[in-house]
Order: structure tokens, then sequence, then C-alpha cells
């Protein structure tokens, strides 16, 4: 075996004038489909191989092409180990590797014929190879130590390019997936009758995970049983309605409140044979307050059927189920006990309307105004207004996920905490990097909560915005006579740790109307179609000479005209701050 020593050229101001624009052009590209055949281009330009590979590691390890040029994708199906052939040697060593005579090397894998040389350069992103630049030809005399060096230059930066891609597919993955189990939140949130919200998750599962056999079984603590409440099969069902919590992978989830994924039932003595042709199972904990309510039960007739992913989306919506199970169950124990409840609920009614600010505050040039309309008893809904002195005010709006007694109690300790942090006097941003650190400290798993943070300076006739994912608030300026929307998104409270947020500061002018609203109001629908933004806006330019509290007065009954008298779905808050 021979491997040609590395025989690099220096990096001359030429050479490096070649690679700046090719650099830049590569970390252009964000979208990870678009990367590797940009760097494939881009690379053409320095080299002219004849075949090229990117080799990426899958999720076990292995070394696969993700992007082949030269020749036909499909032969390019190989799977390799770290130190399994030249690509491998270099992804174990972190080293590049070069062969002028491939047929002098054991360790070269054959893919097509033809071959003479191969370079195979390791992309090493800190401590971590992301993946593995390997081009072959049949000419030695292209790898020239000029190319060999601009390559080895070119790997550092690729390395970057393609953790940055992959970083941005999954923030784009994480992002919907968030979107997706904030509208469930909500969604199951909002049902209250048991029986109907397990028929409804039977449909809310299948939209984050393609089943084909799903099962949700809730337990009986008395008698120690998981017992199956809903269930969608098919082909034959044979299933069981009741299972000891000493039995099955069922029983092993709940009793480890860990979620059990299993390739292969076969080969686990586990598992209860409910249907034989089930070959692969997932079993997800449904917990609340650390006790285990239920577990989702997902089986299919194929092998390694269900991923990781699967049981980090079931993980999350698991969370969200299980307090919207406990809140159902505790509707039930409220309803025959109704007199009870009725006098309870008209108690926290009034609890909830003493967190409230008791009149909305004003001042020499500016007023404001509040309203809020809960969607049940109570609502997951919040605002405060915050005055620190010296021509500061902060003001408040949110939108706990879900609604009733669960929502309440959340949106008051998110709102004591954000009260809490206003008079510490922290910028927006710094204020709900504060709060979304302190709820997630609480633990509060499946809460989470879409709040803005204003802070006017009545002083420096300045407005400092940042907000964690409700609705885009409106701004009307007298002098343009149009309102627009404040763009500027972020992730919810309580959502995710190491959350930052970005802020917006701009100018206060005589006239400026602020319009802060939950998606109570614009999400409001009839016959299908949504109030909405456009209808939202053409009732701030409309009557924007009004005071604030009439142009509130105005959004909310133009919302009651438009449903018709009907009662909103969801809790609806506007909050209105004028500068006179």
């Amino acid at each position: 075996m021979r491997t040609s020593p590395d025989e690099t050229a220096p990096l001359t101001a030429e050479l490096l004038g070649r690679l700046l624009p090719i650099v830049g052009e590569i970390n252009a590209v964000l979208d990870p489909d678009q990367l590797l055949p940009t760097i494939a281009r881009e690379l053409r330009h320095l080299f002219d191989y004849q075949m090229l590979d990117i080799f990426l590691p899958d999720k076990a390890g292995a070394l696969v092409p993700a992007f082949v040029a030269g020749y036909a994708p499909e032969m390019g199906g190989v799977r390799l180990q770290p130190g399994e052939g030249i690509v491998g040697a270099a992804a174990l060593l972190r080293q590049p590797v070069y062969v002028p005579d491939v047929s002098l090397d054991r360790r070269y894998v054959a893919v097509v014929p033809g071959v003479v040389a191969e370079l195979a350069i390791p992309l090493v992103h800190g401590d971590r190879v992301v993946g593995v630049l390997n081009v072959e030809g049949s000419d030695p005399r292209a790898f020239t130590p000029e190319a060999r060096t601009a390559l080895q230059v070119l790997a550092n930066h690729l390395a970057i390019a393609i953790e940055n891609a992959t970083l941005y597919r999954e923030t784009r993955r994480y992002g919907g997936l968030l979107a997706t189990l904030h509208d469930i939140g909500k969604e199951t949130a909002s049902i209250l009758d048991l029986d109907q919200l397990l028929h409804r998750l039977a449909d809310v599962v299948k939209r984050v995970v393609n089943y084909e056999r799903f099962a949700i079984l809730l337990l009986d603590e008395e008698r120690g049983e998981l017992v199956l409440r809903k269930s969608v099969s098919f082909g034959q069902r044979g299933e069981k309605t009741r299972i000891k919590l000493s039995e099955g992978l069922c029983g092993a989830a709940a009793r480890a409140r860990e979620p059990i994924l299993v390739p292969d039932v076969r080969l686990d003595p586990r598992y209860l044979n409910w249907l034989p042709d089930t070959l692969s199972e997932l079993v997800v904990p449904l917990v609340y307050q650390d006790k285990v309510v239920g577990v989702f039960d997902l089986e299919s007739s194929e092998l390694a059927h269900f991923t990781e992913d699967h049981v980090e989306v079931l993980s999350l919506l698991a969370s969200q189920v299980a307090i919207a199970i406990a809140n159902a169950r505790l509707y039930e124990e409220v309803l025959r006990r109704d007199e009870r409840l009725n006098r309870e609920m008209a108690i926290a009614r009034r609890v909830q309307n003493g967190l409230f600010p008791e009149e909305c505050p004003s001042g020499q040039g500016w007023e404001a105004s509040a309203h809020f309309l809960p969607a049940l008893e109570l609502g997951g809904d919040l605002y405060d207004f915050y005055d620190m002195g010296e021509g500061l005010f902060g003001l408040a709006v949110g939108d706990v996920a879900g609604k009733g007694t669960a929502a309440a109690l959340y949106g008051a300790f998110a709102s004591g905490t954000v009260r809490a942090r206003a008079f510490e006097k922290h910028q927006p941003g710094h204020l709900l990097a504060r709060v979304n650190r302190t709820l997630r400290r609480r633990g509060l798993e499946g809460f989470f909560c879409t709040l803005a943070y204003a802070l006017f300076d009545l002083r420096g006739r300045r407005l400092t915005l940042a907000n964690s994912g409700l609705p885009y608030p409106l701004h009307y300026r007298a002098a343009a006579g149009r309102a627009e929307q404040l763009e500027l998104p972020g992730l919810p409270l309580g959502a995710f740790d190491g959350s930052a947020y970005e802020e917006k500061t701009l100018d206060l002018s005589s006239g400026d109307v602020f319009v802060f609203f939950t998606d109570g109001v614009v999400e409001a629908s009839r016959e299908g179609e949504e109030y909405g933004i456009p209808r939202l806006r053409a009732q701030v330019e409309a009557h924007a000479s009004l005071g604030a509290g009439s142009l509130g007065g105005r959004i909310l009954a133009d919302l009651d005209r438009y449903l018709g008298g009907a009662a909103p779905a969801d809790d609806v808050t506007c909050v209105v701050v004028k500068m006179l």
C-alpha cells in the first residue's frame, strides 16, 4: 500500500483571491438541498474533478453519500463506517488522505471503474466530523499540490456551511413543529368533554405521526390498570380492554414514565400479542404533575417503523394531551358538583379580575385602554401596565396556550413573573429572556405563553418592543393615515431553554396609536372565515381620531357584529395606547 505524502502548496495571495468568492457563494446558501450542489459547482472552478462525493453521517454514525457528481446516484449507494475505505480513514484520522494510485491501497472501495487517484478530506466543525469531501479521477496530475491546498482550506468553510444549513433546517423544523403543537394545544385545551377529546386526539396524533394503529389507554389508579378508551386500527382488531401496570410495553412505559421504542417486538419479551402482524411499537406515557394519566400506543406491521423523531414529537404532544385529559377529567368532576362549581368559579373569576389593573393609566400626552372578554369563566389571556416613573411605563399583553382554569393559573403565574421583572427596568428583550428562564426552571412542562412587552419612554419619545409569539401589534401613524403591523417574531415563553428575543425601537409621534391584541380577536371566525387583520386595520384607520377607550370599544363592537352576537371561541384581549 502506498499513500502520497501531504505535499500541499503554500497559500498564495492569488489562490486566496480565487477562494474568497467561492467561500462567499457557499456561505450564502442556507437551504441544505441547495447547499451541496452549490459546493460541487463552486469546486469545479478550482479542481477539474472526474467524480465528487459529499458524505454525511447518518444517525447511526455511518457515512453515506448525500450528493454525488460524475456518476449515477444509484451507483453511490455505499455506506461506510469510520475507518472503512479511504473516506472512512479520513473521517477516523480527521486528516486528509490522498491516494495517487488506488490500486495500491487496500482501503480503496471501488464504486465506478476507471478511478486512479482519490482525495478524501474530513469536514470538521468543533470536535465533530460533519462530513467528508471525496474527489476521484482517472488522472493523478489533476490532484496538484495547489488544488489540494485549496480543497483543504475550503474544508473548514464547507464544514461551517454544512453545520449552518443543518441548524437552519432544524430551526425551521422546530419552528413548524412548535407552531403545530401550539395549535394542537389550543385545540385540545378547548375540548372539555373527555370522550370528545379522546376521539379528537386520534386525528391530532395523525397530524404529527403517520401511524398505522393507534390507541389511548387511561390509568385506573384504584385497580392499577390501563383501560383502552380509544383505538384506531387497520385490519382485524383484537385489542384487550384492560392491561395491568405490570404487563406489556404499555405497562412498562407507564411504570417508567418514559417512552419505549421497540423496532422489533418479536425480540422483546414484554410485548403482548394483541395483533399478530404487529412488528414494531412505540408507547409514550401521558404524564401530568408527575403522575401518569395514560399512554399513547402506536403499532405497525413494519419493522423499525417508528424513529427517535417520533419519540421526540409525541413526547412534546403527550405533555399537552396529559394536561388536556386532566382538565377534561377535572371538568367532569366539576360537572358532578355543579352548585359548588358555580360558587368556586365565581370566586375564581373575581380573583382573576383582581389580577388585572383596576383602571387603565394615562398621562400628559397619552392614554391607554384595555378590553378583555374570556371565552370561558376563566381566561388564558393577560395584560398589565407598569408605571416605573421618570416618564417610563411598560405594557404586557399575553396569551397562554389553552383556556380555562389551568390557563388562567399559568397566566397568573406568568403575569406575576413579568411584573416582578418589569420594575427592575430591564429592556424588553432581556426581560422576556429572564421570564422565559424563570418559567422553564419551574418545570411547567406543556405550558407556554405568547407575550408582547412594550416599554414607552415618554420623555425620549421612543417605544421599544419585544415579542414572544403574540400576533404582531398594529401601529397607526397619523402622518401617513395608515396602520401597519410591527413584525417581530419570537419563541413562546416557557417553551425552550435559552431563548433570546430581538427588540424593535421606534420614535413616538403625536397621534400615533398602538393596538395590541391576542389571536382571539383576529382568529374569531364566522362560517369558516376569520375576522382577520384587514378588518382590524380598517377599524383602527377609520377611528384613530377617537380616544383610546372609544377606539377599543369600536373594535370589540365590530367584532361582535361580525360574529352575529355569538360568543367568541377564544379569549379576546385588546389594548390600545394613543399618543395625544
